[in-house]
Order: C-alpha cells, then sequence, then structure tokens
C-alpha cells in the first residue's frame, strides 16, 4: 500500500482559494464527505483539537506545508486531502501561508497507518522538486499522477506493526466485507476458503475491491484453502460462515490452531461457542485457543463480483463473549485494536439467546411461504409479511426464547425492547414495534423459502433453543412447531441436523453447572464435560479450561 492508493481525485483541489486555514481544512474535509462516510462536524472539532497542541505548518525550503490530522471516530477508515495554492492559505499560527495542505483522518485503530503515512510524507517533502511538482498539476487527476510518480520508487507502507493479524475463513458476504474491512484498516489478513475456485479470483487480484461504507483497494497477505498455510502464524480466526458450517469448518481446521490463537465466530447464532468447543473436545483435545462469539455480524454487505464487496453498513457495536466468560478481558482488547465495534457481552449463554433472527426468521417466512412461492418474494418482508396473526405468533416464539433463557438466569431483551434498543422503534406490542421501525420498510422477502432464514435459523438458533427447554423443563410449543414445518417443507430433519444439548455437550447438565461452564468456574456435577482424553491422558487446561491463563498479547 502507498499513499496515492488511498488517495482520491475528489479529495484532491488543485488552486485551493481559502480566506483561513480553518477554511481550508473545512473545504477539503467536506470534499472527502461527498465520497466517504465523514461527519465532517466531528473530524473539524477532533483537527481543531489537535492544532492546539501545536501548529502542524512545517517550512520546506521556499514552501510552508500544512498537514492538520487527528485520530477520529468522525470516520470509519484512513482518508487524506490534498489542496495546493501558489497564492497561499493564511495559517494561524504562525501567520505564515501555506502552500500545500494535506489533511489525514482516520479511527483510532489506525494509527499505526497514520504514523507511517506522517513519516512517508516528511519523506517525501524533503524530496527535490516534489512540492514544486504538485503544485504545476492544474487537475486533480493530474496531482494524483503527479504524487503516484513520486512515490513509485517508495516501498510499499507496512502497517500491521502494533495490530493483530487475522484469518478470515469464509469468503461469502460477510467474510469479503471483513477482510476487506480488516486490510484497509492497516492489518496483516489472509483469508480462507474451502473451495478453491471461489477465492482464485481474489488471488489473481491480490485482494479485494471494496466500496460503500468504506472505500478502496484491500491488499490481502494471503489467499488459500489450504486450511494449514491460512491459519499459521495469525492472531485472530475470524469465522464468517452459516452457523451451520461451524461444527464442518472447525472439524477442518482444529488439527491447525495453536494455542492462544484467538478463535472468534461471527456470528454464533444460538450455542455456537459451545459447539465448537466441544468439536475441539474430539477433535483437539490437547490445544488451547480462546474461543469467542459475536451476537451478530458486525456488517450488511454483499458481494458484487467476484473479488468486489460493497459494505452498506458497519453496526456502532456488537456484543462479544468469550468461553469461559472471564477471557474476555483476554481476548477483547487484541480484537478492539483493529475493529472498536466489538464491546463486552456477558457470556456465551447470554449472546445466544438474545439471538433476534430466531425469532423473526423461521416464523415470516414459514407463515409466509405461499406468498413467498407465489410471488417470488415479491413484498415486504417485516411489514406486509407481519399482519396481526403473524405477530402473535412471532409473540409466542418470542416468549419461550425469553422464558429458556430465565430458566438458565439470563435476562433476555424480548423482541420489542432490542426494536427499541436498535431502532428506537417503540410500541405497545411487537406489532406496533415492527410497524414504527422505518429500517425495516423497502425490505423484501426471500425469492424462495430455499433460503438461510430456515436452514440456518432453524437448526442453529430454534432447535438449540428448544432442546434447553426440554432438558430444563421448559415447554417451547411454538418454536417446536416451527422446527416441525421447517423440517417438512424443507425435507430435512432439523431436529437431527440442529445444536441439541447432546451437540453441544451440556446434554444432562444443571443449571449450576452450565453456569458454571460459561463462566469459567468449576462445574460440581457429574455431567460435566471432560478436559482430558482417553488418548492423551489429563491436561491441564482444554478448550473449556477452568483456571485463568496469562494474556498473551
Amino acid at each position: 500500500m502507498r499513499i496515492a492508493d488511498m488517495l482520491v481525485p475528489e479529495g484532491m483541489i488543485p488552486n485551493l482559494s481559502a480566506p483561513s486555514g480553518a477554511a481550508a481544512v473545512t473545504q477539503l474535509v467536506a470534499a472527502l464527505a461527498k465520497v466517504r462516510g465523514v461527519d465532517v462536524e466531528t473530524a473539524l472539532k477532533d483537527i481543531a483539537a489537535r492544532e492546539r497542541t501545536g501548529s502542524t505548518l512545517i517550512a520546506h525550503d521556499a514552501h510552508h506545508v500544512a498537514i492538520p490530522h487527528a485520530l477520529t471516530p468522525a470516520c470509519k477508515q484512513f482518508l487524506m486531502a490534498v489542496g495546493t495554492s501558489r497564492d497561499g492559505v493564511p495559517w494561524d499560527p504562525p501567520n505564515r501561508k501555506a502552500d500545500l495542505v494535506f489533511v489525514l483522518i482516520g479511527p483510532p485503530q489506525t494509527h499505526a497507518l497514520h504514523l507511517r503515512v506522517l513519516s512517508r510524507l516528511a519523506r517525501l517533502c524533503a524530496t527535490d522538486g516534489f512540492l514544486e511538482s504538485l503544485l504545476g498539476a492544474s487537475s486533480p487527476r493530474e496531482l494524483l499522477e503527479r504524487f503516484a510518480a513520486a512515490e513509485a520508487s517508495s516501498e510499499e507502507i507496512v502497517t500491521a506493526e502494533g495490530l493483530p493479524t487475522f484469518c478470515v475463513l469464509g469468503a461469502g458476504h460477510g467474510g469479503m466485507a471483513m477482510a476487506g474491512h480488516l486490510a484497509i484498516t492497516g492489518c496483516k489478513v489472509n483469508l480462507f476458503n474451502r473451495t478453491e475456485e471461489h477465492v482464485q479470483p481474489v488471488r489473481d487480484r491480490g485482494g479485494i475491491d471494496v466500496t460503500g461504507e468504506v472505500e478502496g483497494f484491500a491488499a490481502l497477505n494471503l489467499v488459500s484453502s489450504d486450511p494449514a498455510v491460512a491459519l499459521d502464524n495469525v492472531d485472530v480466526l475470524m469465522v464468517v460462515t452459516p452457523a451451520t458450517a461451524h461444527r464442518s469448518m472447525t472439524e477442518i481446521i482444529a488439527p491447525h490452531i495453536k494455542d492462544g490463537q484467538i478463535l472468534v465466530l461471527n456470528p454464533g447464532r444460538t450455542g455456537g461457542a459451545l459447539e465448537v468447543a466441544q468439536v475441539l473436545r474430539e477433535r483437539n483435545p490437547l490445544v488451547h485457543p480462546y474461543i469467542a462469539e459475536a451476537q451478530t455480524l458486525l456488517y450488511a454487505a454483499r458481494v458484487t463480483n467476484p473479488a468486489q464487496v460493497h459494505i452498506f453498513g458497519i453496526k456502532n457495536s456488537v456484543p462479544l463473549a468469550t468461553l469461559p466468560a472471564y477471557q474476555s478481558v483476554d481476548v477483547l482488547p487484541v480484537i478492539r485494536k483493529a475493529l472498536p465495534q466489538f464491546v463486552p457481552g456477558d457470556n456465551v449463554l447470554k449472546t445466544s439467546l438474545d439471538n433476534i433472527g430466531a425469532v423473526f426468521h423461521p416464523a415470516i417466512t414459514v407463515l409466509n411461504a405461499g406468498r413467498i412461492e407465489d410471488t417470488h418474494g415479491d413484498f415486504e418482508y417485516y411489514v406486509e409479511g407481519v399482519t396481526p396473526a403473524v405477530a402473535a405468533v412471532l409473540e409466542a416464539v418470542d416468549q419461550e426464547r425469553v422464558a429458556v433463557a430465565g430458566a438458565l438466569g439470563i435476562r433476555a431483551n424480548t423482541a420489542r425492547e432490542w426494536l427499541y434498543l436498535a431502532y428506537d422503534a417503540a410500541g405497545k406490542t411487537l406489532l406496533d414495534a415492527m410497524r414504527s421501525n422505518p429500517g425495516y420498510r423497502g425490505i423484501q422477502a426471500p425469492g424462495t423459502i430455499q433460503h438461510r432464514y430456515i436452514s440456518e435459523d432453524v437448526p442453529a438458533s430454534l432447535v438449540p433453543i428448544a432442546s434447553l427447554g426440554e432438558m430444563l423443563g421448559v415447554p417451547t410449543p411454538a418454536i417446536r412447531s416451527m422446527i416441525t414445518l421447517a423440517s417438512a417443507m424443507h425435507g430435512v430433519d432439523y431436529w437431527a441436523q440442529g445444536r441439541t444439548v447432546e451437540r453441544l455437550g451440556i446434554k444432562g447438565m444443571s443449571v449450576k453447572d452450565i453456569r458454571f461452564l460459561v463462566v469459567g468456574a468449576e462445574p460440581t456435577g457429574s455431567a460435566a464435560p471432560p478436559t482430558s482424553s482417553p488418548a492423551t491422558g489429563p491436561t491441564d487446561e482444554g478448550p473449556f479450561s477452568r483456571r485463568p491463563k496469562e494474556t498473551r498479547f
């Protein structure tokens, strides 16, 4: 990556005219805001605060260069704008005129990249003819070309220092978005996918073209279908696949996971971390990774071409919990260096049972199956698809989910509460709250009932809730009816495929022992999962490590 790769013509203003440095910065930030997501007011405030600590105007021979910059939450990626002025822009202090203005802004996680760019700019400005060449450009395109020419002999900017290294597992919509976002942030990123043909275009391109909430070319360190190669020497494994693939993905990578690596399910749905831990106990009982799950996917994104992804949105915060819970203090600081949107979740029971997709997706799809097949999804899913009768079923499913959570001592948000927290959508009933949510307007129904709203959300969300309810003595008739109908519609036994308590490794455990398990205390019951293998003998630790480990980062 070079500085020229981060520049866009829209952020280049030759012959900049401004009565003051503040006015020049405003023009340049506003130019960036037209093509990138920038909160102009916040950016200007943070730049001004940085300027008050000391002027960024620097003398280079006959020229003066201003480099106002700030780490700021006003944008989601590192951005840079350039302005040139033959007449000079008055800069106060120190009452001089700036011939060139470079504005740099980026979120806190791009700090290392920020420093590298400042260092590269200092070197370029000291190069004979560089500043005069930029001042001679008459158009944004020419200015960008001259910048690129001056930097052509410079080495790539290596930005991963101080940031964790990542392997993103899964090259679907979410995986491509996460790999692209992390790489643009400055992280060293590997991309793994089980199907070689699926990632060949990304390998040929050398990375991913990203548009939308963040933009630019995301150069990847490595693209591979070989798990041993992809997982080697990385800190964090981001699994971004449908929840139904968590088990098979863990089976594939289990022989290659190393002690201390962080494995994060994006998202875990219901019971994801428990299932992964169970698979690791079976396939590689001596390895000691950290296991975590996100409550929901960080991105709304779509792959638009084989090596291109469009990111529609990045959530402001997503709860993340570890198994056991006390390891969050080790895991979150590492991940938040690159993705500060992740916030502490209480434990994996809380993230699992606050899975609102379990309430909405299967029931709306099943109850609208005829309409979906007749219209190929030509109706508004959350508006026209949710009538009073459908909403009554959603309420019943939601009440059962909350009751199962309550039996485990977890205070789960109701679907109506979640709508208010996520969208500020209020209503006396769930139907009222859904209809008052403008975010649901315009979202079309799936074009077919062969959709992940059933194939993923039933086995990975409804089945574990119903299975837990059965073990704990909590009736779940509405949820069970949805599972039965979905199985009949798809011709699949989702009870057999789904995350039952047996598959989660918690069959027969008491509520006390389950809670001890997820927080990392020593279970007292006879059904507690083992931490040793008959073939290998006892171990000090396991995926359900009972005692705190040292911090590895």
